[in-house]
């Protein structure tokens, strides 16, 4: 049988990577793609397992292009790339947990649940502000997101403008290696000279000011495991792009695909359980991450076939999700599904350390947006704009008309 078409930058593959995918898994659920010298990994059981497989590396994926790009730039990229050191999901152990220990407590569900109240508040104001026509994205979530992670780490609400723009800035870095994007190095460059000079300053404050919030918990944990500079900034540079840009491309994604299946009033008035289960078919039918990365450690064998010693592995969280030996008509968005035993979130060391405010800020934010607009429809209901990358599944804008 001949191969299926393997470029995940291809147009049809931006446009609807789960169809990619299928056909990929049909093929081989183990698939070497000569285009981008690296195993693509499809099902489920094979996903999971590699996420828990500690011969697995995220270091080694980031390293090299970290190498490569201060090589070319040099100091240009300085503080951008020292942002780095604190992302603890770039960092195998030990220093992995050296990073992550300190910090999974602030993301506990009985932490996280405090902010509820103030996560309402913020959706409301943003509903009121919003035009009868609109972009969702630039006027609902990626506005609610930002000011949800500066409640949680304590920075000025007035800094939300700056921390999207950095976000969207610096996921060109993340990401751009894996993109069409030629410019992604200058733009990220000064977003890091720029988020490295704003922090160290409230970090600075904090020192001397200390607060109930985590910039203030950083602080303390930074000191208390010696974490250096860059990985203290870095720290908190992960926590807002992850917080941030991850949750808004989810509920952006969510709004479409409610849209686009009908099935908004549902959500607009179910109960908070039935909200709980249908984000869950939310994340599994189109969550903001359609592959990680990892590099194999040592030698393996998967699928029929041998992973050599420093082989890529791009591991298909969507293709995972997807997959119709473990979930009945994968294809379709059943908001009452159960068991639902999706990746979106991953597996292993590297699961997600912010889970449970990603779903609490869905939860929130998809019925409050639903039940004031219950009209709302797509603008461009037949071309959505991805962002045309490999790792992540983000629409960078969501055109609705709200009556």
């Amino acid at each position: 049988m001949h191969p299926p078409d393997d470029n995940l930058l291809s147009p049809a593959a931006i446009a609807d990577p789960q169809s990619f995918f299928r056909r990929l898994r049909e093929h081989d659920p183990v698939l070497w793609s000569e285009r981008h010298k690296v195993w693509m990994v499809t099902a489920h059981a094979d996903v999971q397992r590699l996420f828990q497989d500690q011969n697995m590396s995220s270091g080694r994926m980031i390293s090299g292009f970290r190498k490569r790009i201060q090589a070319q730039h040099g100091p240009l990229v300085q503080h951008a790339m020292g942002l780095l050191d604190g992302w603890m999901l770039l960092n195998d152990p030990p220093a992995h947990g050296r990073l992550r220990d300190p910090v999974r407590k602030a993301f506990a569900p009985s932490v996280v649940a405090q902010l509820a109240p103030r996560i309402s508040q913020h959706c409301q104001a943003l509903l009121d502000q919003l035009d009868p026509s609109c972009d969702l994205v630039a006027d609902f979530c990626r506005p609610l997101t930002s000011l949800v992670i500066c409640e949680l780490l304590g920075v000025d609400p007035a800094e939300k403008d700056f921390l999207s723009d950095w976000a969207r800035a610096f996921g060109r870095l993340i990401y751009g290696t894996s993109s069409r994007d030629g410019d992604y190095i200058k733009a990220a460059a000064v977003m890091g000279d720029q988020f490295y000079e704003r922090f160290s300053r409230h970090l600075e404050q904090r020192s001397s000011e200390p607060r109930a919030d985590l910039l203030s918990h950083l602080l303390k944990a930074g000191n208390d495991e010696s974490w250096t500079h860059n990985e203290l900034i870095g720290t908190c540079s992960m926590l807002l792009f992850a917080g941030h840009d991850t949750t808004s491309a989810l509920i952006a994604s969510s709004v479409h695909a409610l849209l686009q299946a009908g099935e908004q009033a549902t959500l607009a008035h179910a109960d908070s359980a039935s909200v709980g289960i249908a984000v869950e078919e939310l994340l599994r039918f189109d969550g903001p991450s359609k592959t990680n990365i990892r590099v194999a450690q040592g030698a393996l064998e998967l699928g029929g076939h041998d992973i050599l010693p420093g082989q890529h592995l791009w591991l298909g969280v969507m293709a995972a999700n997807h997959d119709p030996s473990v979930f009945a008509a994968p294809q379709s968005l059943d908001l009452n599904r159960r068991p639902n035993p999706h990746l979106a979130f991953g597996a292993g060391i590297h699961f997600c350390l912010g889970p449970s405010l990603a779903r609490l800020e869905a939860a929130l934010a998809l019925p409050a947006l639903l039940q004031r607009f219950p009209r709302m429809r797509l603008a461009n209901p037949t071309a959505p704009d991805y962002s045309p990358t490999i790792v992540d599944r983000s629409l960078r804008t969501l055109p609705v008309h709200l009556f």
